[in-house]
């Protein structure tokens, strides 16, 4: 895993003798998950990943839900901005089921 701050991705794994990339962001709540309005995602940085895990974490039982996104499927929900980009849990929800 790499440390805060990095360069590269968060974590590496190798699946059949294949190293894929995997850029973990997360995000918690206390309520209700749609207190969590984006994922920052810089593209620009992090847009070679083979995989997004956007991490919802409920901070009353910290009980995480997982939403695994391949890089084509994060960047259909990504939006970019100015210095920037933000991946939005509704659009996230739509395109995966949760683990």
């Amino acid at each position: 895993m790499s440390p805060e701050g990095a360069p590269g991705h968060d974590v590496i794994v190798v699946v059949g003798g294949q190293p894929k990339s995997i850029e973990v962001k997360t995000r918690q709540f206390l309520r209700r998950p749609t207190e969590i309005t984006r994922w920052p995602v810089e593209m620009h940085k992090k847009g070679d990943a083979d995989f997004f895990i956007f991490i919802e974490l409920d901070l009353r039982t910290m009980a995480p839900t997982f939403y695994v996104l391949t890089n084509e499927q994060a960047r259909a929900v990504h939006r970019n901005y100015e210095g920037g980009g933000n991946c939005y849990p509704p659009e996230v929800r739509k395109q995966v089921s949760p683990r």
